[in-house]
Formats: C-alpha cells, sequence, structure tokens
C-alpha cells in the first residue's frame, strides 16, 4: 500500500513540473549539451588562436634582414624551451658486431649519449666501395621495434647501396631501450602484453616526471640525436659535411626538430612526421611551423602518405606554404618541396626512392638514373641478429641510467629555490616573491572575468535549501555546483567543495556535503573543469596506456601549448567559487574555506595560499610532494596536476606555507604510489611549512592529520568551518 502511494506522489510531481536529476546541475538545459566536450574546446579554440599569431608573424617576414631576426629569435625560444643541454661526454662507442650482407654492412653500435645512458643503433655501411660518404641519421618513430622495424631496416640496406652510411637508433622507450622493462614478463610492464604501443606509453610516463623537472621530455629525445651526429660526423668514412637526418613519424618530428637545431644538418626529410604530445615542445610563442622555419634555407623535402589522415596533411601542406614563402625570401624556392606518396603511414618503398633522390640532388649535386631507383630485395633480419646487447635489453645487460633515474638527478643540477626565511620580514618579503612564482608557473596571472552566476533550480530540502548553480570562471568556462544554504539565518560560515570525481563522487553527498549544511555550513560543491559534469565522456581504461594518452592527459598538453596550466585553470574555478560566496547575502565572507578532496586537493590548495581572504583550508587525500613523483621510478598520480617546471624553484609544502598564518589541515596526504603517509612520515615532509607557520605565529596552524573513517574527516571539516575568526 505504501509504494502505491509513493507512486501516487511521484505521478503527482511529474505532473506538476518536469522532474530533473537530483544533484546534477546542467542536465536538460539545451545551452549546456556540450558539456563533455567543454573544456576540450575552449583548448581547441585558444590553440587555434595561438597558431594564427605565428602565422601571422610568420607570414610578416618579408626580407632577408627579417628572417634572420625571425630565426635567431625562434631559435632562442626553442632553445629556451628545451633547456640547457648537457655537457658533451665522451662517446664510447663499441660495435658490439657486423652482418656482411651484399652491398652493405650492418654494425652493431653502442654508444652513450650521457654517462652510462646508452643508445643501440644499426649502422648501415656501403659494401665495395671507397672513399668518404655521406652521412644519415635515421631517428625511429613510435613503433616498439625500434631499430628492427621492416621499414628502417629496408631504408638502411636501400640508402647504404646507394653509397650513404646510415645510423638507425633505438629512442628511449623502443627497441632494446625500453625503460620500464621487466624480464620476468618479457616486457615493459606498462604495456599489456604487447610492445607494439608501447613507446608512447613511456614517453607519456616518463614526460610526467620531465615535466616536473625540465618542464618537456622532448629534450632527452633531441639530445640523442644530437650525440648520433657527434658519432656519424666522427667516423673515418663519413663526409661531416654532408650529413642528413630522416626519419618517419614520431622519428619525423625528431628530424624537424633535431634538423631545427644542428646546421650540421645539411637536408632534411621528415616523413609522416608527428609524434605523441611529450616529444612536441611546442609552447606559447613557439609552434611546429616556427621550428620547421629554423631549416631554411637547407634542403627540405616535406613528406606525406595517403595513409595519413586526409585532414592532418592539409594542415601539414598549409605549414609548408608558410615555410616556402621563408625559403623564397632566401632565394632558395627550389630547396624546399611538400611530396605526398601513395604509401601507407611509415616509410615505404616509393617514399624511400623520394628520400634518396633528394639526398642526391643536395648532397652529391646529381640526379641519380631511373634505374638506379629500382630497390633490390633484402632479407630481413630478425631482432636476436640485429641486437647489440647480450640480452636484447639495455637494462638487464649493461644497467647505466634511465630517464626517470635522469630525472632523479635533475632538481639537485637545476634547482634555484629559495632558502626558507629566519625572520618575521624575512618571511613576508619571500611569501610575496614565492606568490608570484607559484601564480606564473600555473599561468594564474590576468584579470579574472564576470562569475555570470545563475541559479538553474531552487528547491526546499527541510534542513537546508539546495541551489543548482553555474558560474563563469572564464567567458567560455563554465562550472556546475550545487549550493545547500543552511536555514540558520545570516553571517553562515561556508566552504567550497571539490572532489577529483565531481560534487556527486560516491559518498561526498551523503558523507559530506549534507552533514556540514546541516552542522549550518553552506556548501558549495563545485566541478572543476573537466571533472564531474564537464569530464570527457567514455570511461578511462584501466591501463597505463589510457592514464598517459586519454583525454585527461591531452588535455595538459593542449595547455601547456597556449600557455597556461590545468592546475592554474582549476585554480582558477576554485577562486571563482570563493568570488561566487561572497557575492552572496547570508555569507559570513571572513569565513569562507576550501575543502578538496584527491587530486582536487593541489586547485584547492593553491587558491587558498593565493587568496590571502580565504579563511582556510583543508586538503585530503592529495599528493604530499612532486619530489616523490621524480623519486621513484613507479607512481601513479595523473599528470593533470603537475606544474611545468616546478621543482626549479619549490615544491607542495611551499605552497602549503604559503597559507600561514591562517589554519591549514592536511589530512591523509599520500606519497608517489596514493598511499597515505603514516604520521611520522608525513610530518617530516611539512615539517619546512611547519616552520614557516611558527615564524608567522601561527604555530597550531598547521595540521598533519591521519583519519581512518569519513566521519573523522568531516570532524575535521567541522571544525574548520566553524572556527571563529580572531
Amino acid at each position: 500500500m505504501r509504494s502505491i502511494t509513493l507512486f501516487a506522489l511521484f505521478c503527482a510531481r511529474l505532473a506538476a513540473a518536469d522532474v530533473r536529476p537530483e544533484w546534477t546541475v546542467l542536465y536538460g538545459h539545451e545551452e549546456f549539451r556540450k558539456t563533455d566536450t567543454m573544456l576540450q574546446d575552449y583548448l581547441s579554440k585558444a590553440h587555434s588562436a595561438a597558431e594564427a599569431d605565428r602565422e601571422k608573424v610568420i607570414a610578416s617576414v618579408r626580407t632577408p634582414v627579417a628572417l634572420q631576426k625571425y630565426q635567431s629569435e625562434t631559435a632562442a625560444r626553442l632553445r629556451a624551451i628545451l633547456g640547457e643541454f648537457p655537457a658533451r661526454t665522451p662517446l664510447n662507442p663499441k660495435v658490439a658486431g657486423r652482418l656482411e650482407r651484399s652491398g652493405y654492412a650492418v654494425e652493431k653500435l653502442i654508444f652513450e649519449s650521457r654517462p652510462r645512458y646508452y643508445v643501440t643503433a644499426n649502422v648501415y655501411v656501403p659494401r665495395g666501395r671507397t672513399g668518404l660518404f655521406p652521412g644519415v641519421i635515421c631517428p625511429v618513430g613510435h613503433w616498439g621495434a625500434g631499430k628492427y622495424y621492416e621499414d628502417m631496416q629496408r631504408l638502411g640496406a636501400y640508402l647504404a647501396r646507394r653509397g650513404f652510411v646510415v645510423l638507425v637508433y633505438d629512442s628511449a622507450g623502443q627497441g632494446e631501450r625500453q625503460q620500464y622493462w621487466d624480464p620476468v614478463m618479457a616486457r615493459t610492464v606498462l604495456s599489456p602484453g604487447t610492445t607494439t604501443w608501447c613507446v608512447t606509453t613511456e614517453h607519456g610516463y616518463a614526460g610526467g616526471q620531465a615535466i616536473l623537472t625540465r618542464d618537456n621530455y622532448a629534450a632527452y629525445l633531441v639530445w640523442d640525436g644530437i650525440r648520433a651526429l657527434d658519432y656519424l660526423s666522427e667516423r673515418r668514412d663519413v663526409d661531416p659535411e654532408k650529413l642528413a637526418c630522416t626519419g618517419t613519424s614520431g622519428g619525423g618530428l625528431q628530424t624537424e626538430l633535431l634538423s631545427a637545431l644542428d646546421p650540421r644538418i645539411k637536408v632534411s626529410i621528415p616523413v609522416c612526421y608527428g609524434g605523441c604530445a611529450p616529444d612536441t615542445p611546442a609552447r606559447r610563442g613557439l609552434s611546429m611551423t616556427d621550428v620547421d622555419a629554423l631549416i631554411a634555407p637547407r634542403p627540405l623535402l616535406m613528406v606525406e602518405a595517403t595513409g595519413d589522415p586526409r585532414d592532418a596533411v592539409a594542415g601539414k601542406q598549409k605549414r609548408h606554404e608558410l615555410i616556402s614563402k621563408l625559403y623564397a625570401v632566401s632565394e632558395a624556392a627550389d630547396r624546399t618541396q611538400f611530396a605526398i606518396f601513395d604509401e601507407p603511414h611509415g616509410y615505404g618503398e616509393t617514399i624511400r626512392q623520394g628520400a634518396y633522390r633528394w639526398l642526391s640532388r643536395w648532397l652529391r649535386g646529381a640526379e641519380p638514373a631511373a634505374s638506379d631507383l629500382r630497390e633490390e630485395p633484402i632479407v630481413l633480419e630478425p631482432d636476436s641478429a640485429l641486437s647489440c646487447t647480450t640480452t636484447g635489453q639495455v637494462k638487464t645487460s649493461l644497467g647505466g641510467e634511465t630517464v626517470s633515474s635522469l630525472n632523479r638527478a635533475e632538481p639537485a643540477r637545476i634547482s634555484d629555490r629559495e632558502p626558507l626565511p629566519a625572520s618575521r620580514e624575512a618571511w613576508l618579503a619571500w611569501r610575496s616573491r614565492l606568490r608570484a612564482e607559484v601564480e606564473s608557473r600555473i599561468a594564474l596571472s590576468g584579470a579574472k572575468s564576470a562569475l555570470q552566476p545563475r541559479t538553474l533550480d531552487r528547491e526546499d530540502r527541510g534542513s537546508y535549501i539546495l541551489e543548482k548553480v553555474v558560474y563563469y570562471s572564464e567567458p567560455e568556462v563554465y562550472v556546475p555546483a550545487v549550493l545547500l544554504l543552511p536555514k540558520t539565518g545570516s553571517a553562515m560560515p561556508a566552504v567550497v567543495f571539490a572532489n577529483e570525481g565531481g560534487k556527486t563522487a560516491p559518498g561526498v553527498v551523503d558523507n559530506y556535503l549534507r552533514p556540514l549544511a546541516e552542522s549550518g555550513v553552506a556548501v558549495l560543491a563545485i566541478d572543476p573543469r573537466g571533472t564531474g559534469e564537464t569530464a570527457p565522456a567514455g570511461n578511462m581504461e584501466n591501463s597505463y596506456r589510457s592514464f598517459t594518452g586519454d583525454q585527461e592527459s591531452q588535455f595538459m598538453y593542449d595547455a601547456l601549448s597556449v600557455g597556461t596550466t590545468l592546475l592554474g585553470m582549476r585554480t582558477r574555478d576554485v577562486l571563482g567559487g570563493v568570488d561566487y560566496l561572497r557575492s552572496r547575502s547570508g555569507i559570513d565572507t571572513k569565513r569562507i574555506s576550501l575543502l578538496g578532496q584527491g587530486s582536487a586537493g593541489l586547485p584547492v590548495l593553491h587558491a587558498a595560499a593565493l587568496d590571502e581572504n580565504v579563511r582556510g583550508a583543508a586538503i585530503t587525500g592529495a599528493l604530499a610532494t612532486y619530489s616523490a613523483i621524480v623519486d621513484h621510478e613507479i607512481y601513479t598520480h595523473r599528470y593533470v596536476m603537475f606544474t611545468p617546471g616546478v621543482l626549479r624553484k619549490y615544491d607542495l609544502p611551499d605552497v602549503a606555507a604559503l597559507v600561514a598564518p591562517r589554519p591549514l589541515v592536511l589530512i591523509n596526504a599520500v606519497d608517489q604510489a596514493q598511499r597515505p603517509l603514516d604520521a611520522e612520515r608525513a610530518t617530516e615532509v611539512f615539517a619546512p611549512a611547519g616552520k614557516i607557520f611558527d615564524i608567522a605565529g601561527a604555530r597550531t596552524g598547521l595540521r598533519v592529520v591521519r583519519a581512518i573513517a569519513a566521519s573523522d574527516i568531516l570532524d575535521q571539516y567541522r571544525a574548520l568551518a566553524t572556527m571563529p575568526v580572531r
């Protein structure tokens, strides 16, 4: 009988008004129908605008003097982004074996691009010829096989038979240089059962650590290529004045970068060029078109294949049109060409023939005869025949450095961190400088946008009023939120609440939002951009490939390319929530605190550090230090919350110190693997921040807490939110 009554009440409500989801804000509103693409659309528009700006700059170059100035400025920008390269140290090259084949030989080479950082390569050498030969380095694209890849074997043999010395080398993450190799599983631990696409995953994973230190991963790849050139130029059978570079896919991207950076490369042939986001150093003020422009006026053949997406090929053709105008300015229009071959993505037979013709024209001064283009058959070598190491992997045969271990050493090498202040006067100056540095690092600077807040729905929930709200952090970025308003009159304390899974993540409403409101605390629970209701569509796979390459991860690189960070953008969303609460009547604006859970704790921490009028903050289950990510090979935090080059200047405990003298509660801070730190370790990690709180006269203001149950966490939240203002 009771179920019939409830059904009748439900039907009566249906007749009275539309029924909307209980806690979801935007669903059912036509203007917000594209919530899952909002962030991507915003970043894509910003990227298009940035690309258009660079195109205008390039198009404005019309004289040789202007070209020289533009290239000088662009080269400086590229080098600044890549950072300082290490000193040139002995290569210590060793030939581990040699295969004699018809018309060519293959040398199995190992050299050190840095001390004990081993690069494995195959050098294809002409047989039956004498004299000095032109040299070609070939970075390999994102094939797990690396130098074993069929197209690279065929390219090496084809060119060697025609009088070129060809060095094909493994990049980190492929071939014999898989950085996360597990000898038990006989594969990289990051790849589920296959190494075919392990390269992009390894680059993304190591790239997350590199973001925190160097600001980019590309520098590691580029330096290997520069040292490969060093080796080739020192060979007795190579003419150092006749060096070229060509590679396909990710190797094509490396060809662009190496050719832009190293003038020893006299001829450049990027093929089906492009790569995963970590390999691309594009940032605000530097596009890949800018990189290509640095190659002028040296001969540049840009190659595409019909097997690549039409839109991508059309975009590259447009890029080349801009580049060709710079060649015309240099009176070298004949030195560049854009060619499309009827081939799949890779380095197919007709592409090899086209590359040979281009190399011959510019390194030998003559076109090859048609009969010389025909490709002779070769025997494709098994991996074991071309392997340079005894086990097939550097990690298990030679050991040495990895990208992870090199990253681990970076903070000590590049750190420019200020010592902690020892007095109140010094603290005030230190705080001002560090706040400016943090704002700059996360790209938070700039004028605030009008919030344009709207209440989309309002409902009486007994002890509180529930409002469904949306406000704009930026003109095209809206933040959905629910506001729980207790019926306790005016001057109520309030909190902005953010959870990494969104405001309706499991347990959030029942464990935190509703109990806080029933305690007399106004709660604004928000979905920072790209989370909750504005998260991208699709479920994340439980794999490292998804971890490093899904839409969420791409957001970070898209943000970097337009001069911002996802952490900075989400911090702005939290601060927008604070401003919204300040605009509401009935809220005690001196008692607005912030609560952050999981990865959402980092933008909440930054918001509290940068807005002195925030009462205090409580952070639960957030990363304790960025240093922990770099100090360990394996980590499990999404790098969307990482800050570029942060460890040059500060770490998260320093950001925590900026909250002083206001209260800060750090609950269940976690390590690089998202394991809660024990009380002793957590206290040790945040001890420097504790010293700052002491200097600021708030010795008890910083509290490092372990909580077992949600009720314990709730108690901490209540205590913070209701704390009286002194």
